[in-house]
């Protein structure tokens, strides 16, 4: 019984290990093909592939403020503040007592204090002149932070939530993105965008010229600020 015991508990522990390195590896894809950046990524693959809840685009638009050290700003290190978010969705609970929330803040100091000790710093400032200042290799760092904050933050899941390791999305987990694959894909998006807000006609002796516009100011206050309106331009012949 106890032998049977043991080798249960040692065929867990392996398939969590490999379950967290396949989600280090799909997260330094993502990040290294340019296809999400570093708080996107990182929430992107936990929440997927530990099947979080959250549908994939508003995974990305949660974490889309927070890459390059909060909008750009240098602070504290997007990856980490992905990892943060991320332990937030799979340990807490919809309850407005603190003590149940108890568990992901406890984890959450964790992974800034092992995430603090590993890089020296949390600052994303900081951490980019730890590195070169080549960009290549100040990326290709980011990249593995990347990866390091996802697979810590998967470990700590799966330690206090075991029974997500048989509900992992393997499929997306073990896709590989190429960065030619994502290039193609936003080209072919700009292209079909710039077709949506352009439109080209025959009218009469001349040619129109039809287009979106998205309303952004306050210009036109009979319109709904956000709504996209359509003008035409006549170009004759």
């Amino acid at each position: 019984m106890k032998l049977t015991m043991n080798k249960e508990t040692d065929n867990r522990e392996t398939a969590t290990e490999e379950l967290a390195m396949i989600i280090r590896q799909r997260t330094f894809n993502l990040m290294s093909t340019g296809r999400m950046m570093c708080s996107e990524a990182v929430l992107s693959v936990l929440n997927q592939g530990l099947s979080g809840g959250l549908p994939p685009d508003v995974a990305m638009k949660v974490a889309s403020g927070f890459p390059e050290g909060i909008g750009s700003s240098g602070c504290t290190c997007g990856t980490l503040t992905g990892g943060v978010i991320s332990l937030g969705l799979f340990l807490s609970q919809s309850d407005s007592n603190l003590a149940v929330r108890r568990k992901a803040m406890a984890a959450s100091g964790r992974l800034h204090h092992d995430f603090k000790s590993r890089f020296g710093s949390t600052c994303c400032r900081v951490l980019i002149k730890k590195g070169s200042s080549e960009f290549p290799h100040h990326f290709e760092a980011c990249c593995d932070r990347g990866g390091w904050a996802a697979e810590h933050a998967a470990r700590m899941i799966l330690t206090e939530r075991p029974e997500l390791v048989p509900m992992a999305d393997q499929q997306f987990l073990r896709n590989k993105e190429s960065r030619i694959t994502v290039i193609l894909k936003k080209f072919l998006y700009g292209l079909f965008a710039l077709f949506y807000h352009t439109r080209t006609f025959k009218k009469g002796n001349g040619w129109n010229l039809k287009y979106r516009k998205r309303i952004s100011n306050k210009s036109q206050p009979d319109k709904v600020l956000g709504a996209d309106i359509v003008q035409e331009i006549t170009f004759h012949e």
